[in-house]
């Protein structure tokens, strides 16, 4: 592997703090393949709304062959999902029930994804990283490529959801679903 396109990618994608993007670790390799295809062919990343994701497209052009997708796929793939302090806070039989009607057929009953689908799992993501993304889903950062027919449909569905709706499933998912320990348990809200 090429250290240098490694240490790009650990700029955001590690426990560093530096520019916090998500955690690859323990995403499978199917799914970090295909999204740095994505984001190689500017299905992802090429909305200036989203800056994050140009940040990420514009990062791509260091990754040039199929072997260099494999190869980060497989590495990140390879590494346990990271415990993370759990931040969001929501109602969580609420957040239940949504997952089980709105978000389980794609995503799975334990948050595990579904390959066949190119659904990506939800239980190895940190929760911050799961509304942020839910957030530009719902309002139009993400899942705007034609080509992106996943990316479609979770535009539809999370723009059908409320603000607080996406906060009770996120807080779920973290409480419920997501294969690793918390750091910190996060107390309810108090009423």
């Amino acid at each position: 592997m090429d250290q240098s396109i490694l240490d790009a990618c650990l700029v955001c994608h590690s426990t560093r703090e530096m520019q916090r993007g998500p955690v690859l670790d323990g995403l499978p390799e199917w799914y970090l393949a295909g999204q740095l295809r994505e984001f190689k062919l500017g299905r992802r990343g090429n909305n200036p709304a989203n800056r994050a994701g140009v940040l990420m497209g514009a990062a791509m052009a260091k990754v040039e062959t199929e072997a260099q997708f494999t190869t980060l796929a497989r590495h990140f793939a390879a590494l346990k999902p990271k415990p993370f302090i759990r931040v969001i806070r929501g109602d969580i039989a609420t957040g239940r029930a949504h997952y089980a009607t709105r978000c389980a057929s794609c995503h799975g009953a334990r948050g595990e994804g579904k390959r066949e689908i190119e659904s990506p799992p939800v239980n190895v993501q940190e929760d911050w990283f799961l509304l942020d993304q839910l957030r530009k889903y719902a309002n139009g950062q993400r899942g705007v490529h034609p080509s992106n027919a996943g990316g479609l449909m979770m535009k539809a569905a999370a723009a059908a959801l409320s603000p607080d709706d996406l906060r009770n499933i996120v807080a779920y998912i973290a409480k419920d679903l997501t294969v690793t320990s918390p750091l910190q348990k996060v107390a309810p809200p108090k009423p």
